[in-house]
């Protein structure tokens, strides 16, 4: 059954056990699993189950888990999956995984009910690893970085990425940037 979601381009899926499946599409990205945990009332033995869940699916699909995070409330718990491709993320993509993974939570019978909601990282995706970096070689980033004793900012273009430091060509010139130094870092389309 499908229904109407608040959110643009957005797919829902109302499943016959009450769950509710959200797939924002968005941008791609190479990833590695981070999993936040706030147990309210199920046990460590069910967050292992969900964990394994998502990424047996993504698995299955061939897709990589860029991030997710599970709150359990009971009747009011959540799943959240950010997934990613080397060629991008679908609206399709996220209804595919959606419906994989719901199908899986319940023949698992670990959640009575809860609300499943799957995405890419987005188009200002955060840029975590050095793999990350060499894909997103060519794009617009902005890097806020330790300077000294100062925090700087500077956008521009991924031009190189070595083992310890990424280079930068911006309109004020190229810098190198060490990694070590890097606070953050977003693509910034």
């Amino acid at each position: 059954m499908f229904g109407r979601v608040a959110r643009p381009l957005s797919f829902l899926y109302a499943g016959t056990r009450g769950k509710k499946v959200f797939c924002v599409p968005g941008c791609t990205a190479p990833g590695v699993v981070i999993i936040e945990w706030k147990p309210v009332m199920e046990g460590a033995s069910n967050k292992d189950r969900i964990i394994r869940a998502v990424q047996e699916t993504a698995d299955e699909l061939e897709y990589m888990v860029y991030e997710a995070s599970v709150v359990l409330r009971g009747e009011n718990s959540r799943v959240i999956v950010k997934i990613d491709h080397l060629r991008g993320i679908s609206h399709q993509d996220c209804e595919m995984f959606s419906r994989s993974l719901a199908r899986r939570l319940d023949s698992m019978d670990v959640l009575p009910n809860y609300s499943l909601e799957i995405s890419s990282p987005g188009l200002d995706r955060k840029i975590r690893t050095v793999e990350e970096y060499r894909r997103f070689t060519g794009a617009p980033v902005k890097i806020v970085f330790h300077d000294g004793d100062m925090k700087k900012a500077i956008k521009g273009t991924i031009s190189a990425v070595s083992k310890d430091s990424v280079d930068i060509q911006s309109e004020e010139g190229d810098r190198t940037i060490e990694f070590s130094a890097i606070v953050s870092a977003n693509l910034s389309y």
